[in-house]
């Protein structure tokens, strides 16, 4: 069970990193993301469009309920983070692409999720669960305000915000050590046993997301690079924001629960894009 102090180091990590993420970004990034709207526009249908359906799919064909199914679908909902940049520069992909679809879904996110939430929370036909959906937005809404901190200190300094980028990542691998510390012993037995429904769907909807991303860009033209950074974006879910939503708008009886399958979907996807980055290094013209 995580503890109030847990929560609040949590809360607290997540800020901090949503105030790199900003220290990452500038103006600039959004000027590109208009001037090729074409790549922006698939990524987007990718994360918003994909990645939902998948996760709808993977619910009804593997029998989650409840929290489990609302935690997977929040996932999926969310927009891309910090990690799918990462992924992107390691595997040498379109990491500027990478960046402005980031900055971009951030934006689209405080809209698009409760709206996907509620379409498909609304059609699995099971126990309704008492979504806050105008809450979700207003937290939403809110996590602009320390990325866009982070893109003033941007602006005023260029060397403070590499520091506070560093600072940022550094909050992003604690917030992970955290939710591992303070959830493996609950989760050990979902992390071992590949047979557990929920691991399947995590694996499922990651592996697809990437995929289908990929497909998706290359049947639309895009070069190498740029489809490989798509196909991480879509795939690599912003899991520090739907964690930082479930504990600021959720009740406190229901957020243990519903942390579980981000928790999960968030060690899933880190590994599957860890072998997806090799693949792109080896192969980077595919």
């Amino acid at each position: 069970m995580l503890s109030g102090l847990d929560k609040l180091l949590i809360a607290t990590l997540t800020l901090v990193l949503m105030v790199g993420m900003g220290a990452s970004l500038t103006p600039g990034d959004y000027r590109r993301a208009l001037e090729r709207p074409r790549a922006i526009l698939i990524g987007l249908l990718s994360q918003f469009g994909w990645m939902p359906l998948l996760a709808y799919l993977a619910i009804r064909s593997l029998g989650l309920e409840g929290t489990d199914a609302l935690g997977l679908l929040l996932m999926a909902c969310t927009s891309g983070g910090n990690a799918s940049n990462m992924f992107s520069y390691f595997s040498r992909a379109d990491l500027a692409l990478s960046v402005s679809m980031t900055a971009v879904s951030t934006l689209a996110s405080v809209v698009m999720m409760p709206t996907l939430l509620y379409a498909y929370a609304a059609s699995l036909n099971q126990t309704p669960m008492q979504i806050p959906y105008l809450a979700v937005m207003g937290t939403l809404a809110l996590m602009l305000l320390p990325i866009g901190g982070g893109m003033w200190i941007r602006h005023r300094s260029a060397r403070t915000a590499a520091r506070v980028e560093r600072v940022g990542g550094v909050a992003g691998a604690l917030l992970l050590a955290v939710l591992l510390i303070t959830s493996v012993s609950d989760q050990l037995d979902l992390l071992l046993t590949a047979e557990d429904a929920s691991l399947l769907a995590c694996l499922f909807v990651a592996l697809s997301g990437m995929a289908l991303g990929y497909m998706v860009a290359r049947l639309a033209g895009l070069q190498p690079r740029q489809r490989q950074a798509v196909s991480l974006e879509t795939g690599v879910q912003n899991a520090p924001l739907a964690i930082a939503v479930i504990l600021a708008t959720f009740p406190a009886v229901e957020q243990e629960a519903l942390l579980k399958l981000p928790f999960l979907y968030a060690m899933t996807a880190l590994c599957v894009g860890s072998v997806v980055t090799l693949a792109y290094r080896r192969f980077p013209s595919a």
